[in-house]
């Protein structure tokens, strides 16, 4: 109760810091300038109609042509008009989700995006010659690609300036951007954002403008934002970036202007809802805020210390934290499938009444969005087609740093003597898969037709797994930290990562094979059974096999009767091995009894002996009777 109560009392009074403070600057708004190629850089105006939910918008756009060709347009993400109706390619053959029903929608419950006007330095309306095209699907009721015409080509390494216009309609939340009940609005992927011209895997240089389709995220170039919003006055606001000033409007209009600044982002989100409680904090050189919704604030320390080992460990193994801030948004339980997200700075999380500690899904969230910070954030690969440069790494990490905090055989959950490691559920979320070969993971998202989440995310973090075990981890740490430090602000691409791996194992020295093996696990749907299969002491064989098409060396570990034991090496080729031995004694054989192949589909089967440990059988045999106590207890107490 002590412990309780001075919980409490901590918090009261960060509650009173953090809501002194949203009413003045945050963070400082000239950490690093220079840290991007600032392509894409935006003003934006707002002014939030909460009854209407609409907000009308002037931005102005600065971008800058760096590729060798002349340009006759500019395409833009719209990615809100995909919640427009069902015609969309997002929507158009869903007809529920997340448990709702979107044929029963109103007009007034969907969303859109337009541009209204686009004034160049020469005063011409671009905007009058737009048109929404289609480069994916031909969908031509689909519209969140928008090309606006350019009146006077833009040349190699010339900018272009835009006064633009553009009105902005929230839908009732489907997943992410959207409207909740009691004046909950989330603006994320909300303004009309250039889309990028770039070179292709074959050094080609053209637009990179996919359509917003399901299995896909974001992919925009880096920039900076001066974001103003004009709101209700009984909204607490928060966002990417720093805040730099928060004033009512003169008059008793009962309105209030928040002005956000940030260097180097992709993108720029922002939430408000009257009911958040704000917590603040400083880890390091990092502010960080919290928007709690009251029924949740019991779980704020929790957020805050999630994020705070999320801090330590990246900056420790992957590189510093490049961004001055960090905004956690805890979406209320009406509008709950607008989190589970991340934004540049900005990262919206989950939970609900009553989970205890010893169950971790609410620091694996908070860690797993945090984590994309650094390779969403700030490498930027392209989530469109290549999400498990995003997803695969961020899984790995949050494995990492659950597993380094709470200890890798109960991260995630000890409740009753039942435990289970972050990484163990990660991988057994890919071993458990009906097909693990249903398909690829180096593709485009929009081409996966089920499995997107258990190979996108688990399969590339147990291969991911796998690798570290294999080469070290030290020597694992340098691949991440080198990547990251070469590639930050970047957009790399998976020959980028791979030409880094390659560097620097051949700077330690090491003979695993990195090209064979990441072709195997990104471009083919291979998977690796091994299994031992049988002990024969009247002639002193062993035999085993590789089921599945994965090629991976490992070793086998063979007991004998006198104690002493004898490793065998098993290649990466063969599908199968029977060995004899001198002696006639051997007791057990285990295949990779390091499990270093955390990829094997199944574990369990790795080994045979002679002489069982009965000791697990008294050891689950405790825990049943263990748990059959605690419910018995706990039943004659609710009675």
């Amino acid at each position: 109760m002590v412990e309780q109560r001075v919980q409490k009392v901590l918090w009261i009074f960060m509650t009173i810091v953090g809501l002194g403070t949203s009413l003045c600057a945050q963070c400082d708004t000239d950490y690093n300038q220079s840290q991007s190629p600032k392509i894409a850089n935006y003003d934006i105006e707002v002014h939030l109609d909460h009854e209407a939910k609409s907000a009308s918008c002037v931005q102005k756009l600065r971008w800058k042509n760096t590729s060798p060709d002349t340009l006759k347009e500019l395409r833009f993400y719209m990615y809100m008009n995909a919640f427009k109706d069902l015609n969309s390619t997002y929507l158009k053959n869903t007809r529920n989700m997340f448990g709702q029903d979107l044929n029963t929608r109103t007009a007034k419950e969907w969303g859109r995006i337009e541009v209204t006007e686009a004034i160049d330095a020469n005063g011409n309306d671009l905007a009058q010659n737009q048109n929404y095209i289609q480069p994916n699907d031909g969908n031509v009721l689909d519209e969140t690609v928008l090309s606006i015409p350019l009146e006077i080509p833009l040349l190699p390494g010339e900018e272009i300036r835009l006064d633009m216009k553009f009105e902005v309609k929230l839908p009732r939340t489907i997943v992410r951007s959207g409207y909740g009940p009691r004046d909950f609005f989330l603006f994320v992927h909300w303004f009309p954002q250039v889309c990028v011209y770039e070179k292709d895997k074959d050094m080609n240089w053209g637009w990179n403008s996919h359509q917003f389709m399901p299995g896909t995220e974001f992919f925009a170039d880096f920039g900076d934002y001066d974001v103003t919003i004009n709101a209700s006055d009984h909204l607490v606001i928060g966002g990417s970036g720093c805040r730099v000033s928060n004033s009512s409007v003169p008059s008793k209009t009962g309105r209030q202007i928040v002005n956000f600044k940030a260097h180097d982002l992709i993108d720029f989100g922002w939430v408000a809802y009257p009911e958040y409680e704000t917590y603040t904090s400083t880890f390091g050189d990092t502010d960080i805020e919290i928007l709690m919704v009251p029924e949740h604030c019991q779980f704020a320390d929790r957020y805050l210390k999630a994020v705070e080992q999320g801090l330590e460990y990246l900056e420790k193994h992957v590189g510093p934290y490049p961004y001055p801030k960090i905004t956690v948004v805890d979406p209320p339980t009406h509008t709950l499938n607008s989190g589970f997200m991340e934004y540049p700075m900005m990262i919206t999380c989950a939970t609900a009444y009553g989970i205890p500690r010893s169950v971790r899904s609410v620091e694996s969230l908070v860690i797993h969005e945090f984590t994309h910070m650094y390779f969403m954030g700030t490498l930027a690969s392209n989530e469109k087609e290549e999400a498990w440069l995003d997803e695969g790494f961020v899984t790995y990490f949050e494995d990492r740093i659950l597993d380094h905090y709470h200890g890798e055989q109960g991260s995630l959950f000890d409740v009753l003597g039942a435990r289970s490691g972050n990484a163990q559920q990660s991988r057994n979320e890919y071993v458990s898969m009906s097909n693990p070969n249903l398909g690829t993971i180096a593709r485009p998202g929009w081409e996966f037709d089920g499995g997107f989440k258990s190979l996108i995310y688990a399969k590339t973090a147990t291969a991911l797994k796998t690798m570290e075990r294999i080469i070290g981890r030290d020597i694992m740490d340098d691949i991440v930290q080198t990547y990251f430090e070469a590639h930050k602000f970047t957009h790399p691409k998976e020959a980028d990562l791979r030409k880094i791996v390659t560097e620097v194992l051949a700077k330690h020295g090491s003979d695993f094979d990195a090209e064979n093996y990441l072709d195997q696990v990104l471009h083919t749907t291979g998977s690796v059974d091994f299994k031992m299969v049988d002990i024969d002491n009247s002639v002193g064989t062993i035999k085993a096999v590789r089921e599945g098409d994965f090629e991976i060396e490992t070793e086998v570990l063979v007991n004998f009767a006198d104690g002493s034991s004898k490793t065998i090496k098993w290649g990466s080729t063969d599908k199968e091995i029977e060995y004899t031995f001198k002696s006639t004694d051997i007791v057990s054989a285990h295949i990779d009894p390091e499990q270093k192949i955390y990829l094997d589909l199944d574990l369990n089967n790795n080994s045979l002996t002679l002489d069982p440990n009965k000791k697990p059988i008294f050891k689950y045999a405790a825990k049943i009777g263990h748990w059959f106590q605690a419910v018995s207890q706990w039943t004659s107490f609710m009675m």
